[in-house]
Formats: structure tokens, sequence, C-alpha cells
């Protein structure tokens, strides 16, 4: 929300359930995140002008967002650059704000997948209709194993070990440790990383993402 000074703030933050949540649609997750945002703001649904929403399995994300929830924004972006889409959406609703084209932005993501057991878990046997899906499908290339190239390019060229990705997750589980609502708060050790079975070489088990269902804005 913009300020008479220029200045951009963040005036509300908040998570839907998540973990396992069996008995809400991805839709759902969404306006959880989203109500719970507007109580902890003071503002209302009719405030927002803006949306910026990125989406693993919809095709449309803000059109489709913006109808389940009744927001009639006059800017909306679908920006889908992966994990980081939505690092780039807070730049761009900053810009955005300071362009005079909004002045509340509402940023959301939500994904069901650990319950829907969708196509971004296991083998990724529906490849993605992205055109390079045309050279890597036929290799029964999966979601971990493109990660598992990056990780085998990176060690070719910086030397990186496995103990030294291990280390990632050793520090990420510590973090989480801190969070009375993560999904998995046990310690776990270099050792346990390595010792976890191989998914996709040089990435094991717990090397990898944890797949939940959930949503923020």
């Amino acid at each position: 929300m913009s300020f008479y000074n220029g200045r951009v703030a963040i005036v509300g933050v908040a998570e839907s359930d998540y973990g396992r949540v069996p008995n809400m649609t991805e839709m759902q997750l969404h306006a959880q995140a989203l109500w719970r945002a507007l109580d902890e703001s003071g503002l209302r649904k009719n405030d927002i002008d803006a949306v910026f929403c990125s989406s693993h399995s919809l095709g449309m994300p803000t059109v489709m967002l913006c109808e389940y929830l009744q927001v009639f924004p006059r800017y909306t972006d679908t920006t889908s650059i992966g994990g980081s889409s939505f690092e780039a959406h807070l730049n761009h609703a900053v810009a955005a704000i300071r362009a005079g084209k909004c002045e509340v932005a509402l940023i959301t993501y939500a994904s069901n997948q650990l319950s829907s057991r969708g196509r971004m878990i296991g083998t990724g046997a529906r490849p993605a209709p992205i055109p390079e899906a045309t050279f890597e499908a036929p290799f029964g290339n999966t979601l971990v194993g493109a990660y598992a190239m990056a990780a085998r390019r990176h060690m070719y060229q910086y030397g990186t070990t496995s103990e030294q990705l291990a280390e990632i997750a050793v520090v990420t589980r510590r973090h989480a440790g801190l969070n009375p609502l993560a999904m998995y708060r046990e310690p776990i050790t270099v050792q346990d990383v390595l010792n976890s079975r191989m998914i996709a070489d040089p990435l094991h088990l717990l090397d990898c993402c944890v797949v939940s269902d959930g949503g923020g804005a």
C-alpha cells in the first residue's frame, strides 16, 4: 500500500492451513490465506486493485483467482519463473504502486500438490507443455532430475561436494525447527542426508524440497 511520501509497505502477511490439507482445493487455500491477510491488515477485499499470482496447475491463475474471489483489479501480473516468482511479484508490485497503476496489491500462492498428487510430484510422467519437454521427455527426465543436472553442473564447475549440498538441507531444517507450524521440525545431520536414498544423482531424498499443501498471501 502506498503512502503520500511515495514509500511502499507490506501491511498484511498470512498463511493458510498447511502440511496435508486434503479437504481444501487450491482455490480454497488461496482464499483462506487472503482472508487471514486482510484480517491482519485491516483492509477489505474491495480495497484490492492489483493481483499477482503464479501457479503450476492453473493456466490463467490471476483470471481464475479473481473470478473465484470476486476481486476486480485494474492491474494483474502472472510472471512465472518457478519458486522465485513471488520475489519477482513483490518487486513488480512495488513498481506498479510507485507508477500509480494500483494502490493495494495482493500477492498470493497456493498449492495442494501433496493431497492432489499432481504432476509436480514423483516421476512427472506427464511432461509440462513447454518447448524443452520435446527434448527431455523421451529420456525420462523428471522434475528432480532437472535439478540434479543443475547440481551436477555446479559440482563440475565449482567443485561443490555432496556434503556441501547436504548442509543446505541441514540448515533449512534447523530453521524449520524454530517454526511451531513447520511440517518437519526434527533436526538432521549431513550424514542423515547422505544416508537417505538417492532420488536423482547427486540429490538424495533429504536434499529434495518438501511437498506440502498450503498457501500464503
